[in-house]
């Protein structure tokens, strides 16, 4: 079993995420493909964008399910992704962090729904007040 993580946020934080997550988990790469969308996206690029993603979509999954992580809720990356959040398989969280991250590629053997309760439980519990 496994789920293909995509992760679509504002233009290199994904990326910045998956190296930082990387080098904590002490391995060179790591399996999820990153997409970046410029902070001030010109409307007319949206459908690049959104190919892009589609594409990713297909190519990444090999059956066992796509678990896409934005970074803000209603933003562009979201509303791009959420363009195909009703295909199958695939499920869509938003307010990425990195224990959100971490924790998912902790888990990444688990399916698809379990992933995504497990991301939103760790993007929960990775935010503590600090006293």
């Amino acid at each position: 079993m496994k789920v293909a993580i995509l992760i679509i946020t504002h233009n290199s934080i994904g990326q910045s995420l998956i190296e930082t997550a990387a080098s904590m988990l002490d391995k060179e790469a790591l399996e999820v493909k990153s997409l970046s969308i410029p902070a001030r996206l010109e409307p007319q690029n949206l459908g690049y964008y959104a190919d892009q993603i589609r594409d990713s979509i297909t190519d990444s999954n090999s059956g066992d399910g796509v678990l896409i992580l934005t970074d803000i809720y209603g933003a562009t990356p979201n509303n791009l992704a959420r363009y195909f959040g009703n295909e199958e398989n695939v499920e869509i969280i938003s307010g990425l962090n990195l224990p959100m991250l971490l924790r998912v590629l902790n888990y990444h053997h688990k399916p698809l729904s379990a992933l995504a309760q497990i991301a939103i439980e760790g993007g929960h519990k990775g935010i503590q007040p600090d006293s």
